[in-house]
């Protein structure tokens, strides 16, 4: 009988892993995957695109999710490593953007696909001893800048494959951090 009860424990808890939680994050749900993003931003050409033809693309900041609207001190200071460089290695929509000022508009996103997913052994986890999560997915950075309704310059960066593994060990299990939650609190 006590063979059977183990087996049947030991079943339930090999089993549980699947209970671990999981957590998804996205911005910006047009796009499938990183090369997407990218074949998309590469349709924008500076000095040939106008702001209808941005927002088609899905780089509208009134309808898109989380893009930001940067001012020109932003949009400068965003591509110039240092104020102090030498004029003829500063992009030409970036010059101009300097002299237009408040005519000079920057829209930035990051569209991403980031799954964090625990995986290990649940009891260990459950109990707060050790934590593994695994973190997979893409990061796509986009900047374009506008000066009246035309872009002049645009820029990109991002991480197409992200993979990363944390792991948290807390000796104490449950018990860790409680002498925090008892102290007084200011």
């Amino acid at each position: 009988m006590k063979a059977i009860v183990s087996m049947l424990m030991a079943g339930l808890l090999a089993g549980c892993g699947g209970m671990l939680p999981t957590a998804q994050q996205e911005v910006g749900k047009r796009w499938r995957d990183f090369d997407d993003v990218k074949k998309t931003f590469d349709q924008i050409v500076p000095y040939q695109t106008d702001m209808a033809v941005v927002r088609k693309l899905g780089f509208d900041p009134y309808t898109t999710p989380n893009m930001q609207i940067l001012n020109h001190s932003q949009v400068v200071r965003a591509v110039l490593p240092s104020p102090l460089q030498d004029p003829a290695t500063i992009p030409k929509g970036i010059q101009e953007c300097m002299k237009v000022l408040d005519g000079c508009v920057g829209y930035f996103m990051e569209p991403s696909n980031v799954d964090r997913k625990r995986v290990g052994n649940f009891m260990l986890d459950f109990l707060n001893f050790k934590r593994n999560t695994l973190v997979t997915g893409w990061r796509f950075g986009a900047l374009i800048v506008v000066i009246d309704d035309k872009v002049v310059y645009k820029q990109w960066s991002g991480q197409p494959r992200i993979e990363e593994t944390e792991v948290r060990h807390n000796p104490l299990g449950p018990l860790q951090g409680v002498g925090e939650a008892l102290r007084p609190s200011p």
